[in-house]
């Protein structure tokens, strides 16, 4: 079978190869400079043959005598060439100044023009992508569109990351957008959601867990050709109840349909430890002054290489352990390969790649393998029939996945007197008399105080998802003007996983185990579009009606050995109390969907999309839901007369309404039985009261922008103001323990985005042998929890996060000083400052707004591409801060050299204070204290650089037999350097200990943030 497939792809390369008729032509194009012009389309009309112009704005085409080429290119007016006798033009283009023939990826995967567009859509380029040899689309994408945050979760190699569009709508942190690849859907989220905590089964805790990245980061950036976000509902429109969080298209490379191509790339990038908690350096083990070489925090005395017998029984020196966490990690790497072919002609095409990568994360033993396999095809049958096609595989292995929150690897440093030496807890066990392994550790057993060595020693933990996604289409051309198109799709992986602790542990006694899962997931969609497109003189008209049926199934079985009797013997029949548990989830969604677009002269558009959605998972009586959206766009700049320096204007508003299901299985209550201690049958019962009327939310969103292009389109500015209101949300809600249940489903709350947008793009410099292109993006959202419910008013998110109704989502609730009515701070009858009884609210973590800003460079094939990302505002609250200052270990405890002092604060009568205290006693209150911790989040970085040069086409001339067609080389970087930032060490936007939406707002628990750099080369043949 293998060697027949490979007999077919080869026989269909030569098909397309020795099929392609005509001459090759060679050309120019320029503009009326006679400046060279890179990236103009060229394509052969009647045919999807098509090539751009290179970075010289040279060209070359197979094209028959008497083809005609169509030369399009942002901001200059179209232009035809009808092939003659020579084998070389030259085109000069010509600005329009009321002109843009931008084509973007909309809803459904239909292309538009962006001037015909009623709502905001931005694009990024498969160059932008993989510019800094980023293997993950998630943080390739970060910076890169307004409006759309991007946070790392700091989880290590191959680590999660959040995308929220627009800020977050929903309280159940039902924030997650749509991924569509090829117009298929992709899953990249979880399918199993406790809808008693809302939290997914593969997300981490506050007090632990790992955490796997999601589907998006299956996908090998280098098959990616564009990826389009729609951020609102507007945008989003006809995807119904699944694009309430907005769509993130993604559109992959097809093949060429000028004879063979062949293309190779690869990177190599090193990571280094770069941000992490800064510790104090001055004094150790002990407690008021005094040594204890047992001790479990810095509280001792000055560290001055003064020898002192260790917990080891040493006699060594008593100082300053300052590079522990860089001794602990190592540097990371990473290394990507990807061959393309691909071949065609003028009937059709077709795209083979493959592609392998590794990356090793800072901590050992963390690695991701990842292998991708991809084959698209395109054919026209006949002028009535056209095929597309498409399949793909993925498999990605991870192991030794770090784990992280409060009883993380990292977190244990924070504690730790800072005189322990690293290579007297490296060996991290000893063999026990018995021959068991037992922690080498410092202190005294606690589950507050473990050795790292011994942890990273004693955990495993392994998981491999393989994945297969694909459609087949094809379009009937009834009539010039009506089409139909009909789609399957499918998507479908198996992630198995297995996890443990190899040794006996003196904090848990269920320890060795051996734990295992297996999950599976598919998901079909089978559609229809019919279209039909007329232009009517000043009129044209383009009518669709289709219909979609989505069915998806996911299955889930996990075991769990208990206690193993020994250790060495790590499989799952050996364990003392086996257990297992099974969960399934089964849902469908059936729509119909109609859209229509009126254009006048080109100048002006009017859109209006329907769509209405039969879900599964909610109630018969509730589960059909009509989502519509209008559009209004104008060409200004085609109807008035503007200066001869305003090259573009248009103006668009836009009003639509889309929804948010629910999981399955939450209007049902849900029995079942679980093995327990010696076999036991053990019978659950529902916690969650289910709502048999529970509806969708519903996001309904106004949108307002322009589009204005200055000084021949040297300078763009894109404006967009929006206004969405989220209502209807499904929400558990605490109830009286005596009612049976602990929470109850309701519909309930309203949450209000409102916001800016602005995209600047200007070319400051532009010359023969010289560009400059510097880019700004900017986008401020207010996130307002508008109404809760009669009966609450706030509603908790976790780990001290909170929405309070009429307020800002996100506040940070934590404790705080007793002060006075001048703002003084008390002092209690100890003498230490007193702590308020209840939490107030002391931060909030949305930024005041988020932006960056892009430059490329270019002179003479050598180039430099840099991104730097911004926040300006919100809060952080650092609870690695706090738990360092409660042992001692934070700079801020080092003041005074620790002298003992009177607190600076009134009693409660007013009256002064004269307690002495000493250091210890103050900054153990102080820890205890939120408000002391939080942390202005506003950060500037240096995301990522690229220094490269593209060897000329005349060089590539003198290889043999033309064999190289491109070759670039660069070095690239990542996450380089901080411009600013407030917090202790600590990277403001990568140090969470989840990718869930509370875990944003606090620096805990995570893996330290690493700086990148390496290189890249792209050969093309």
């Amino acid at each position: 079978m293998r060697r027949i497939l490979y007999l077919l792809i080869i026989s269909l390369f030569v098909s397309f190869h020795a099929n392609g008729q005509g001459k090759m032509i060679q050309g120019k194009v320029v503009d009326e400079q006679g400046l060279p012009l890179p990236g103009v389309s060229v394509i052969i009309v009647g045919t999807n043959q098509g090539v751009s112009t290179d970075i010289d704005g040279k060209f070359s085409i197979e094209a028959a005598k008497g083809s005609l080429l169509r030369l399009s290119f942002i901001g200059y007016n179209t232009q035809e060439v009808t092939i003659g006798d020579l084998l070389e033009v030259n085109i000069a283009m010509v600005a329009a100044s009321q002109q843009i023939d931008e084509v973007v990826v909309t809803a459904l995967g239909i292309k538009r023009e962006k001037k015909s567009l009623g709502y905001a859509v931005q694009d990024v380029k498969s160059e932008d992508l993989t510019t800094a040899g980023d293997a993950n689309i998630s943080t390739a994408l970060q910076g890169k569109v307004a409006g759309v945050i991007i946070s790392e979760s700091g989880s290590g190699a191959g680590g999660s990351s959040r995308i929220e569009i627009r800020g977050a709508s929903s309280l159940t942190d039902n924030n997650k957008p749509m991924i569509v690849v090829d117009g298929v859907p992709f899953n990249s989220s979880s399918t199993f959601i406790d809808r008693n905590t809302n939290q997914s089964d593969n997300q981490a805790g506050v007090w632990g867990g790992t955490e796997i990245a999601g589907g998006i980061a299956d996908i090998n950036p280098e098959d990616i050709e564009s990826v389009s976000v729609l951020k609102g509902a507007n945008a989003a429109a006809l995807y119904g109840s699944r694009a309430g969080n907005g769509v993130i298209l993604i559109t992959t490379k097809k093949g060429t349909r000028k004879g063979l191509n062949i293309n190779y790339s690869t990177n190599f990038t090193v990571s280094k430890l770069a941000y992490f908690h800064e510790l104090q350096n001055k004094y150790g083990q002990g407690s008021n002054g005094v040594y204890d070489r047992f001790g479990t925090s810095s509280w001792g005395p000055l560290m001055e290489g003064q020898m002192l017998q260790s917990w080891t029984g040493e006699l060594i020196p008593y100082s300053a352990q300052t590079d522990r966490i860089k001794d602990f990690t190592r540097d990371g790497t990473s290394q990507n390969h990807n061959l393309s072919v691909s071949a065609g002609n003028e009937n059709g095409s077709i795209r083979v790649s493959a592609s392998k990568g590794n990356e090793t994360g800072i901590l050992k033993g963390n690695k991701i393998n990842k292998s991708n396999f991809d084959l698209s095809t395109i054919y026209n049958i006949s002028k009535w029939l056209n095929i597309d096609a498409k399949a793909s595989y993925f498999l990605t292995k991870g192991s030794n996945r770090p784990e992280m929150g409060y009883y993380g690897i990292i977190t244990y440093f924070d504690a730790m007197p800072m005189n322990i030496r690293n290579r007297d807890l490296k060996a991290g066990v000893v063999i026990g008399s018995d021959g068991r392994h037992i922690e080498k550790l410092y202190t005294t057993t606690n589950a507050n105080y473990r050795n790292p060595y011994f942890l990273q020693e004693q955990t495993y933990n392994n998981d491999e998802r393989n994945r297969g996604f694909g459609y087949f289409a094809t379009t009937f051309t009834i009539i010039p003007e009506l089409k139909l198109k009909l789609k399957y799709g499918l998507d479908f992986y198996r992630e198995g996983t297995t996890n443990g602790y190899y040794f006996a542990d003196n904090v848990n006694s269920q320890r060795p185990d051996y734990n295992t899962g297996q999950k599976f997931f598919k998901e079909e969609n089978s559609e229809f579009l019919l279209s039909y497109n007329k232009d009517f003189k000043d009129f044209s008209l383009s009518v669709n009606a289709g219909g979609n049926r989505m069915y998806s199934y996911s299955q889930k079985l996990t075991s769990k050995s208990g206690l193993l009797p020994s250790e060495g013997n790590y499989f799952l029949g050996y364990g003392t109390n086996i257990t297992s548990s099974e969960d399934f989830r089964e849902q469908e969604v059936q729509s119909i969907y109609g859209f229509a677009q009126f254009g006048y002269k080109k100048l002006v558009f009017l859109d209006i999309t329907a769509r209405n959605d039969w879900p599964s998972t909610l109630p018969v009586d509730n589960n059909s839901y009509f989502y519509p959206s209008v559009s209004l766009s104008g060409i200004v700049s085609e109807m008035v007369k503007l200066p001869d320096w305003f090259s573009y204007a248009k103006v668009r508003s836009s009003w639509a309404q889309v929804g948010k299901g629910t999981e399955p299985y939450w209007i049902d209550e849900n029995y079942f039985i679980t093995t327990w201690n010696f076999n036991l049958l053990n019978g659950n019962v529902p916690g969650v009261l289910v709502n048999k009327n529970l509806k969708p939310e519903i996001s309904s969103s106004v949108e307002f922008g322009a589009d204005l292009r200055f000084l021949n389109n040297r300078i763009g500015l894109d404006f967009t103001y929006y206004d969405e209101e989220t209502k209807n949300q499904i929400l558990p809600l605490e109830m009286d323990q005596s009612t049976g249940y602990s929470k109850k489903l309701i519909n309930a709350g309203l949450i209000t985005n409102k916001g800016v947008e602005i995209l600047l793009n200007t070319t400051p410099v532009k010359s023969k042998d010289f560009q400059l292109e510097v880019g700004f993006n900017f986008a401020k959202n207010t996130t307002i929890l508008k109404k809760l419910d009669p009966d609450v008013k706030v509603y908790p998110f976790g780990s001290g996060i909170i929405g309070i109704e009429g307020e800002k989502m996100g506040d940070i609730s934590g404790s705080v000083y007793s002060k006075d009515v001048n703002g003084k701070i008390i002092a209690g009858a100890d003498g230490l400052p007193m702590i308020q009884d209840s939490l107030v609210t002391i931060g909030n973590m949305q930024p005041d707004w988020t932006g960056s800003v892009s430059l490329k460079a270019n002179y003479k094939g050598l180039y430099l591409s840099a991104l730097i990302s911004i926040q300006q505002g919100g809060d952080i609250l650092s609870i690695s801060e706090q738990a360092a200052t409660a042992n001692g270990n934070a700079q801020r405890t080092v003041t005074n050299d620790r002298m003992s002092f009177f607190f600076d604060g009134p009693t409660e009568s007013g009256g002064v204070n004269n307690t002495l205290i000493s250091a210890q006693q103050y900054w153990g209150r102080v820890s205890s204290v939120s408000e002391e911790f939080i942390y202005d989040a506003s950060n500037m970085k240096m995301r990522e650089l690229a220094i490269g040069y593209e060897l000329p086409k005349n060089l590539l001339d003198k290889i043999p037999f033309a064999a190289v067609k491109s070759a670039r080389i660069a070095l690239v970087g990542r996450n380089l350097f901080y411009f600013y930032k407030h917090t202790p060490g600590t990277a403001p936007d990568a140090s969470s200990y989840s990718n869930g939406y509370a875990a944003q707002a606090l620096d805990f628990g995570g893996i330290p943030a690493a700086r990148t750099y390496g290189f890249s080369i792209n050969i093309g043949f």
